[in-house]
């Protein structure tokens, strides 16, 4: 007894079922690739933003304390020694620092 015209066109029904699946699969992975590779430059690109400006907030201490002696100076030598009336600036309060998050994972 030999193999059925049935039998036959099921097995070749399921031989192109199964090719069609494995074709979108490997083209799903090699998306998946490409994606991962990109995000991953993406990540490289973020740490080294974050690694070159991490310097910038001992800087910007420095120069704001730089202004606050110019500006106390300057005030000794316009009132020759005597304190003057001040006006509130809306910044940060005297001796706060400003909010820096920190990426997570950095």
């Amino acid at each position: 007894m030999g193999i059925s015209p049935v039998t036959i066109v099921t097995l070749v029904g399921v031989a192109i079922i199964v090719a069609a699946l494995a074709f979108y699969l490997i083209t799903i992975a090699s998306t998946l690739n490409n994606v991962s590779f990109t995000v991953g430059t993406v990540l490289v690109g973020v740490r080294s933003i974050a690694a070159q400006t991490e310097p910038l907030a001992p800087v910007v201490r420095d120069i704001a304390s730089n202004i606050s002696a110019i500006d106390q100076d300057f005030d000794a030598l316009v009132t020759g020694g005597q304190p003057r009336a001040r006006k509130a600036s809306g910044g940060l309060p005297h001796g706060a620092t400003a909010y820096r998050p920190r990426l997570q994972g950095f």
